[in-house]
């Protein structure tokens, strides 16, 4: 079976992950990271008990990237819980666009970054409430965050489950509509 993706005047669609989409296009997803390109190949990321899963496809049904979001929350010191969170559980781009830019500000990471954020906003707008979207971020991906709002999560705070990663670096970014 053939899925057919609709193309759009930007070359590229974020859509919710299938057994189609990655029967058929995640063989040649690599991003550099073993865990990361191992996820999106594995029945994890199509399990909804370990997130809701979104690729960005482009034109030619490439997978140019994804991300995988859950819930959860922060907790400072004292597990005293400081608010609800929208957890990144995964987000990454194939190693062909990591640096691949739109125009000269604007990377495509930037852009799933920005479908990731603005469904997250969906989400607490229509049906869940909660105050950060945190996730735990490689050396590689803290330009990327960084330059969009996310910061270092404070000593006093944590993320409240237990992320059992290497090299990764907790940030967030407050939700605030006042």
């Amino acid at each position: 079976m053939t899925t057919t993706i609709r193309q759009t005047e930007n070359n590229y669609i974020t859509v919710p992950y299938t057994k189609e989409i990655q029967s058929e296009y995640s063989k040649t997803f690599d991003c550099g990271n073993d865990a990361l390109t191992l996820f999106l190949k594995s029945r994890e990321a199509l399990d909804v008990a370990f997130g809701k899963t979104f690729v960005m496809l482009l034109n030619n049904n490439t997978i140019a990237g994804y991300y995988n979001i859950t819930s959860g929350d922060i907790e400072d010191d004292n597990n005293i819980r400081m608010g609800g969170a929208v957890y990144i559980n995964y987000f990454a781009m194939d190693k062909e666009y990591q640096r691949y830019k739109v125009n000269d500000e604007l990377y495509v990471s930037d852009l799933l970054l920005a479908d990731c954020l603005n469904r997250i906003n969906s989400i607490r707008e229509n049906y869940l409430g909660f105050a950060f979207v945190t996730l735990s971020s490689t050396d590689e991906g803290l330009y990327l965050y960084e330059r969009n709002g996310f910061t270092p999560i404070e000593e006093d705070m944590k993320i409240s489950k237990n992320l059992g990663e290497k090299k990764c670096s907790q940030m967030y970014l407050p939700i605030d509509y006042e």
